[in-house]
């Protein structure tokens, strides 16, 4: 049994963990085209979101304009593009990148928002030396920022969005997409949605897990959140994934100890077994060269010769790797 004691420790841990995010708030917003207000204003799947965390490097500005226009390019052809752009970064991320990303996004008569919001990933916590040394402590503070904290953000709580998709800086849509993310899952009432699994040990969290679904027999396949969908009133209002959640930030334990973020979504969903999950197969999809082409359950890894070096003429064309045969796909944006 918790004491009473343990619990306000707890309480108040989480309590300094969202003071430092809203200390760190930071936003810099720039609509390439102003948005009409009234757009889809009746449709509440119109307050969709997509956000993405990113690199202060050259590589990975290169790679965020390619994922900004393979998102514009292959959403479902609407006259307007509702859905804004979270772009998190840390604070070495000057106005010159910021610059290069805006200028080099795809022109387009429809409406685009990009709001540039900085995170904080300072931290003084130190990882445990028995846990993987091959997980540094900037890679623990992202797979935090995708288990607890852009969800507290107060650039996500300001929004009052009610979905928030995620992409990564090396993520990208390959080909066009025939249903709307959001509007799919509004009319579906999920509260999850995912592109595919991978397989990472679990043994930091399998006490909890067990302690939480009461049994022995736990699953191992995590979700390969690199892409996902989520519902944020279900998050923000589940008492078990409240509570799961709590128990990976009380002692900073994503820290200390490595917690992937894809494995702490894939525990969130196992303990609230009321939560209404899909896996999508119909979303053609790529993380670097982890590839899901429309149609395929799981990601295959294959190696694209040329694939790294044409991303770097981001700002002149859209590069994605195609369909089954793994295609080297060169769009032209000029």
């Amino acid at each position: 049994m918790t004491s009473p004691i343990s619990s306000v420790l707890r309480m108040v841990l989480i309590v300094l963990i969202l003071v430092s995010v809203f200390l760190s708030y930071d936003v810099y917003r720039h609509a390439i085209h102003k948005r009409d207000p009234t757009t889809n204003s009746s449709n509440p799947a119109s307050r969709g979101v997509i956000v993405s965390l990113i690199r202060s490097t050259n590589r990975s500005i290169s790679l965020t304009i390619n994922m900004v226009n393979s998102v514009i390019y292959f959403f479902p052809n609407n006259d307007s593009f509702p859905y804004p752009f979270l772009i998190f970064h840390d604070e070495n991320l000057t106005p010159v990148m910021r610059q290069q990303i805006l200028s080099c996004i795809l022109q387009t008569k429809k409406p685009i928002e990009i709001s540039f919001v900085l995170a904080d990933f300072q931290t003084t916590v130190k990882p445990n030396q028995k846990s993987r040394s091959d997980k540094s402590i900037g890679y623990r503070l992202m797979c935090r920022f995708w288990t607890y904290d852009v969800f507290y953000h107060p650039a996500i709580i300001q929004g009052k969005y009610d979905y928030l998709m995620r992409m990564d800086d090396d993520s990208y849509f390959s080909d066009t997409i025939k249903k709307d993310p959001f509007l799919y899952m509004y009319s579906r009432k999920l509260d999850y949605m995912y592109r595919s699994t991978y397989n990472e040990p679990i043994k930091e969290i399998e006490p909890i897990l067990r302690r939480f679904l009461n049994t022995a027999i736990l699953r191992r396949d995590c979700i390969y959140n690199n892409f996902f969908v989520i519902r944020l009133k279900w998050f923000y209002e589940s008492k078990p994934v409240q509570n799961f959640v709590r128990e990976l930030m009380y002692d900073d334990l994503m820290l200390r100890e490595y917690v992937g973020d894809g494995c702490a979504h894939s525990a969130m969903l196992q303990i609230d077994s009321q939560a209404k999950v899909e896996h999508v197969t119909n979303i053609p999809y790529g993380h670097n060269l982890h590839l899901m082409p429309s149609g395929q359950l799981h990601y295959q890894f294959h190696v694209v010769k040329g694939f790294n070096q044409e991303l770097s003429k981001s700002c002149e064309q859209l590069t994605v790797i195609r369909g089954s045969r793994h295609e080297l796909i060169r769009i032209n944006l000029s």
